[in-house]
């Protein structure tokens, strides 16, 4: 029987969409790292927070894999690289879209290019993409705390998770988490669970629902403020 638990060899978090949009533009607009420009940094961490694809499955990815020109366009990764050893499509939203068609205006890739040369198995370079995350969103806490513009501000933001690698929880907010990201947010957007469950690409709800949707405060005060009056 397989074993279908989660790696848990620690917990992660997801990103709030405000730290995920400080994320990409301060990696978009930086310096090269790692052996990839900024632009071919955010683009990953991109899809990856839009469509929950792994590691793995995104450094597959050529611009074969994309439909660009359909109604409602997709990715595929093939059944090869697929963690289920299955053909996956998915969906696109038009805001990745944009991003994308922008990215290839600016990499010019040719068809059968692998776009992104993160993985050892298609590209023979096996970045370590925890590491290059790290370093990222270092750098956009580091711009984000030098934005304050008092000193009580600044401290605020020295002792808060906000961009953190590693939360005052433990918990780690590594390339996988961009995937919690993903999840988390169609629990945000109020996508129903098993939607959510399918998006995923999960073999139970149980994972969807408690290890890979993160329910902060906000979520938790807006739902009992949602609650209807029971005073007539």
């Amino acid at each position: 029987m397989l074993n279908s638990a989660p790696d848990r060899r620690h917990d992660r978090r997801s990103l709030t969409i405000d730290e995920f949009a400080r994320l990409y533009q301060v990696t978009r607009s930086g310096p090269p790292a790692v052996g990839l420009s900024g632009p071919d940094r955010a683009m990953p961490y991109m899809l990856a927070a839009w469509t929950g694809r792994r590691r793995g499955e995104i450094g597959s990815l050529t611009l074969r894999s994309f439909d660009l020109k359909a109604k409602s366009p997709t990715v595929t990764v093939a059944a090869a690289y697929s963690k289920h050893r299955r053909e996956d499509v998915c969906y696109l939203h038009g805001e990745l879209v944009d991003a994308f068609r922008e990215w290839l205006e600016l990499r010019k890739p040719e068809p059968d290019d692998i776009l992104f040369p993160i993985s050892e198995a298609t590209c023979g370079v096996d970045r370590r993409t925890s590491k290059m995350l790290q370093r990222d969103l270092g750098a956009a806490r580091k711009i984000w705390i030098a934005e304050a513009d008092t000193d009580k501000e600044r401290k605020r933001r020295e002792s808060s998770d906000f961009l953190r690698y590693v939360d005052s929880r433990g918990r780690y907010a590594d390339f996988h988490a961009l995937r919690h990201t993903f999840v988390t947010n169609l629990a945000r957007a109020n996508v129903d669970p098993k939607t959510a469950q399918t998006l995923a690409r999960h073999s139970n709800i149980q994972l969807t629902m408690d290890i890979y949707t993160h329910i902060d405060k906000k979520q938790q005060v807006d739902a009992i403020d949602s609650l209807p009056s029971l005073i007539q």
